[in-house]
């Protein structure tokens, strides 16, 4: 009596557990109801994040321009103190 009884138990909890699943299909996947406000935090985050990349992009490029300008600046006083002390050399010369 005991068997019939717990084969009566199994085929009930299979019963279950199939119409449980059975539900679960029908209804699809399950989604947050939030999805959208997701979506919309994950759009504003990526549109803050490309800005502040490309600003970062700016500075650098503004940077990079800066230290070739300062580059030729300093190349140009260098040939500059060049001609004066090869000046300052042919003066000595001539003077001896």
């Amino acid at each position: 009596m005991r068997r019939a009884a717990c084969a009566g138990c199994t085929k009930l909890l299979a019963l279950a557990a199939a119409a449980l699943l059975a539900a679960c299909a029908a209804d699809g996947p399950w989604t947050d109801p939030r999805i959208g406000e997701y979506q919309a935090e994950i759009a504003r985050l990526n549109a803050r994040l490309a800005a502040e990349v490309a600003e970062r992009q700016r500075i650098a490029r503004a940077a990079r321009r800066r230290e070739e300008t300062l580059r030729r600046q300093l190349d140009a006083m260098k040939s500059i103190e060049r001609g004066i002390l090869e000046r300052e050399d042919r003066t000595q010369l001539e003077t001896r």
